[in-house]
């Protein structure tokens, strides 16, 4: 019979290569940054057939998913994971691993300023899926436990401090991570490699052909671009990689908040308070338990230190009566021993999100303030879609050029977007508070004609960030353009009525 060529994959084989990728799995690959979306990195990259993957991590490994410890619930910070995300982590594979350790969210309670104890308002969304909630910490531990049953190494208490290139390759300064360092971290928030770190527990290098930086708003993969991109003798205007910082206008520093809702609350729905001096807002953790985050001023008087926990109790009394009843005593001690953490800044990288055979994604490239869960869900976004271009694309630097035309514009809108919420003072109103009025009544005359408000469409997954901005760019001009029609309208009527007053006036008065 016939004989198959050597040099022809038989039909099983080439569906196979199909379905793992176009681009070969290199040699090595190196992740830096061992959080949500580093892993998640991992995980996708494993199962597209790349062997050789590790992560390097400057934390140690967090509990096991099963551990005990989940059940402090103050001890970890919250995050929802949305539709963004949830879609995300299918295509990544690493969906299922995570959702049975979530509690979903279906909607919210709101206390509006001064509305009193019964005042809050209850919202069910029906228009978009629940978002499920996990402490980040947990969402690392399931994910790291994915990724070690795919035989990716993840190397914990290792400290990138410089990046290179050379050839074709990246090379990485290493060292230990002492406690020190990693808690300094913590405050703020073959093999791909060429030799294991020497008991000496002195600098070693690593070597890959492929690097991803998932490093956080530690960044140091992109202030190594950035470096190397200011060393190049000539480049096109704007074409030049940097971090691009922004002024915080509207300083806040936080406090979590455990507490027990009562029976008769739901236990699937995120409550909120907002006052004239703090903002309140609390998420379910597996468990029954809740955990809020107290946005305050930094001059607030509990940044400045209560003295004991019935002037805690006052505090709160005062500030949050219809969440008080809640807080144990333990509680109200631990928030006055615990002391205050800052907000990330908002910053983005850009115009591109690759260097040679390196690519830059989640919080490397894109940081917010974590008040509208868009961060993590991005960050995953960003994932999947490295994924989608090593699938679509028929080499490496190919791929990498797809992912950054995919997603650098969405880091910088993203990042424009969620400041823009945030600029305090008369500019709150103007550019955040005032068109969630606008879009509220206007979407709710003409449903057809306008759409929601932006913080809604955000979380609409089928939608990119630049879509969203677009739209409402264009709901704002007719907006105003019917706003400045009725206007118009109303002063020529009262023109004409005041120009009537007259007329009749000079009629009904006597002649000589």
């Amino acid at each position: 019979g016939l004989r198959t060529p050597h040099n022809v994959m038989s039909m099983p084989l080439l569906i196979h290569a199909f379905s793992a990728g176009l681009v070969a799995p290199p040699a090595g690959t190196l992740i830096v940054g061992g959080g949500p979306a580093g892993l998640a990195t991992a995980i996708a990259l494993a199962k597209r057939g790349y062997k050789k993957v590790e992560v390097l991590d400057r934390l140690p490994p967090p509990p096991a998913v099963d551990d005990t410890a989940w059940s402090d619930t103050a001890r970890f910070y919250l995050i929802g994971i949305g539709g963004r995300g949830q879609n995300a982590l299918r295509k990544v594979g690493a969906w299922d691993a995570i959702e049975p350790f979530t509690q979903p969210v279906a909607g919210r309670k709101d206390w509006a300023p001064g509305s009193g104890v019964d005042g809050g308002v209850l919202t069910v969304r029906a228009d978009r899926p629940p978002s499920n909630v996990i402490q980040r910490d947990r969402l690392v531990s399931c994910l790291l436990a994915e990724s070690r049953s795919l035989g990716i190494t993840v190397r914990h208490e290792v400290d990138v401090a410089s990046v290179r290139w050379e050839g074709g390759e990246a090379v990485l300064t290493c060292r230990p991570c002492g406690e020190e360092a990693c808690q300094l971290e913590e405050a703020v928030e073959g093999r791909a490699a060429a030799a294991a770190p020497p008991a000496s527990g002195g600098e070693y290098e690593l070597r890959a052909p492929f690097l991803v930086a998932s490093d956080g708003v530690r960044r140091t993969v992109a202030a190594a671009v950035e470096a190397a991109d200011r060393e190049r003798r000539w480049a096109l205007p704007g074409r030049r990689f940097k971090v691009t910082r922004f002024e915080d206008t509207s300083v806040r520093v936080y406090k979590t908040v455990p507490f027990r809702p009562p029976e008769d609350w739901r236990g699937d729905i995120n409550y909120s308070a907002r006052t004239a001096k703090a903002n309140f807002d609390a998420l379910p953790a597996p468990g029954g338990d809740y955990c809020g985050v107290l946005l305050i001023e930094p001059e607030d008087e509990l940044t400045q230190g209560l003295p004991d926990v019935p002037s805690a109790r006052r505090y709160f009394d005062d500030l949050l009566p219809m969440f008080s009843p809640h807080i144990s005593d333990e509680s109200l001690q631990a928030v006055i021993d615990k002391p205050t953490s800052r907000l990330p800044q908002f910053r983005y990288a850009g115009p591109r999100l690759h260097h040679r055979n390196t690519a830059l994604l989640g919080d490397a490239v894109h940081s917010v303030k974590p008040y509208f869960g868009l961060g993590v869900n991005a960050a995953f976004e960003d994932v999947a879609a490295l994924g989608q271009a090593l699938d679509d694309s028929p080499d490496l630097p190919n791929a990498l050029r797809a992912f950054s035309a995919k997603r650098a514009g969405e880091a910088r809108v993203l990042v424009q977007l969620s400041r823009s919420f945030d600029l305090g003072g008369w500019r709150s109103f103007a550019f955040f508070i005032g068109p969630l009025i606008l879009d509220g009544i206007f979407h709710g005359v003409a449903p057809s004609l306008f759409a929601p408000n932006t913080l809604a469409m955000l979380q609409k997954p089928h939608l990119s960030f630049a879509r969203v901005r677009w739209r409402k760019r264009l709901d704002r001009t007719i907006q105003l353009a019917v706003l400045a029609a009725a206007a118009t309208a109303a002063g020529r009527l009262a023109a004409v009525a005041l120009g009537a007053a007259a007329a009749d006036a000079s009629a009904a008065a006597p002649r000589p």
